[in-house]
């Protein structure tokens, strides 16, 4: 039996390998997209009737916490009136509470 010498083609091996491992990627997007696009719609109609069913909860336990859309606007524009005030404006001198956190008690203070 003769010898056989084997020539190993690398160029050729390295394209099958990278045609293999883009199948690979691409099928595997596929997979996910289809994932995607059959179970979002009802994870996200679950999310709603949670979030739905949590609220209805909600308002029996506290009826007197309804609130409203109008409710949150007020309460959006009074948070920007606030941010919208320069700080450096109001009250430049700490109130005397203020102070007496400040100051330390004489029995802390150490003697030089």
């Amino acid at each position: 039996m003769r010898h056989q010498h084997v020539n190993v083609d690398y160029w050729s091996m390295f394209q099958t390998m990278f045609t293999y491992g883009v199948l690979t990627i691409l099928c595997w997007v596929m997979i996910r997209l289809f994932h995607a696009v059959f179970t979002l719609p009802r994870r996200l109609q679950a999310q709603q009737e949670n979030i739905q069913n949590t609220l209805k909860e909600l308002q029996k336990r506290f009826p007197d916490l309804n609130i409203t859309a109008e409710d949150l606007a007020k309460v959006g524009s009074e948070m920007d009136e606030l941010y919208e005030r320069d700080p450096g404006n109001e009250n430049d001198e700490p109130n005397e509470e203020e102070e007496k956190e400040n100051e330390k008690p004489e029995e802390n203070k150490k003697d030089d």
